[in-house]
């Protein structure tokens, strides 16, 4: 789900703008005219509050007109104030939906309930600037949830020339990264050609560094696979860090490295997960155990017969 300081940007923005123009509109009206002293505490005679100026060398428009400046200042602090606290409201609105969100992941997991406030958060901005980047949040969110069809059906239907570089980024990876787990390589591939032009431009993509890493990984290539996932590893990415830690253990399993992959389990542990990678983490965790007890078995088997050997 898209976060909640995203979200309330372009509202924010919008608050800023009022109020400039209010603030701007404040200034201008004693210069025309159009608002003295008389009518602004005929209509407000609480911002009356009687002071007076008065030193050897100051202005006379200063001196003169000192309690109307206050009183002015105070109406602009007042309108600031405002601005910021309508601000903080909605964005505590926001991150208490995404917080609730959390909250029933956490507790059902990656139920319908779940599924139910992402749609809920696809609609409600449909038609706001923010569609495309949360539609992308909804995909990882969908894949994460191994519901392929609904991440492909949202991946279809989003037009990409509303993206700016980056979100054309990770749309493209999403695609290759959802065709990779369903097994469809030759699409990953396809994919990830068709995003190549956006990470040009934007100079390297955390992204689609993890899901190319991803895809020689599914074609075998694990030498290749580990150059990847320690780049990501040494990003700023803290979900696909988790990732690419986890494929790149699993890889130390595959090579018969086990304390490889031990010592970077241990290292994940402490990182923080997302739901579906603390349940991968187990399975990982299981994996690297058997490995140990197979060993175990294997140095005890081969005791046995070195003790039978001896005629002992």
């Amino acid at each position: 789900m898209i976060k909640a300081s995203l979200e309330a940007k372009s509202f924010r923005i919008w608050v800023f703008c009022i109020c400039v123009f209010i603030l701007g509109v404040l200034v201008c009206l004693p210069f025309l005219g159009l608002l003295t002293e008389d009518i602004l505490y005929s209509a407000l005679p609480g911002l009356d509050l009687g002071l007076r100026l008065s030193g050897g060398g100051l202005p006379s428009w200063l001196t003169e007109n000192f309690n109307f400046i206050v009183s002015l200042t105070v109406i602009g602090l007042f309108v600031c104030l405002a601005a910021v606290t309508v601000t903080l409201a909605v964005t505590l609105v926001l991150y208490s939906q995404r917080k609730r969100a959390a909250g029933v992941l956490k507790r059902t997991g990656y139920s319908q309930e779940y599924f139910d406030l992402i749609e809920r958060k696809r609609r409600r901005l449909s038609r706001s600037p923010l569609a495309p980047t949360n539609d992308l949040c909804a995909v990882s969110e969908y894949i994460d949830g191994r519901r392929y069809e609904s991440a492909f059906e949202i991946l279809r239907n989003i037009n990409v020339d509303d993206f700016d570089i980056r979100d054309a980024t990770v749309y493209y990876s999403l695609y290759a990264y959802c065709f990779i787990l369903t097994g469809d390589l030759k699409n990953a591939r396809f994919a990830l050609e068709l995003g190549e032009p956006f990470v040009e431009k934007q100079k390297g993509s955390t992204d689609a560094d993890f899901v190319r890493a991803l895809l020689m990984y599914a074609e075998h290539d694990f030498e290749g696979a580990k150059r990847g996932f320690r780049s990501v590893i040494d990003g700023k990415n803290h979900r696909l860090r988790v990732w690419s830690g986890m494929y790149l253990a699993l890889i130390h399993l595959r090579q018969h490295d086990k304390d490889k992959a031990r010592k970077l389990a241990v290292k994940l542990s402490s990182m923080k997960k997302t739901p579906r990678q603390s349940e991968d983490m187990l399975k990982l965790l299981k994996k690297i155990e058997q490995a140990y007890t197979l060993e175990a078995e294997e140095a005890a088997q081969a005791a046995r017969e070195e003790f039978v050997g001896t005629g002992v």
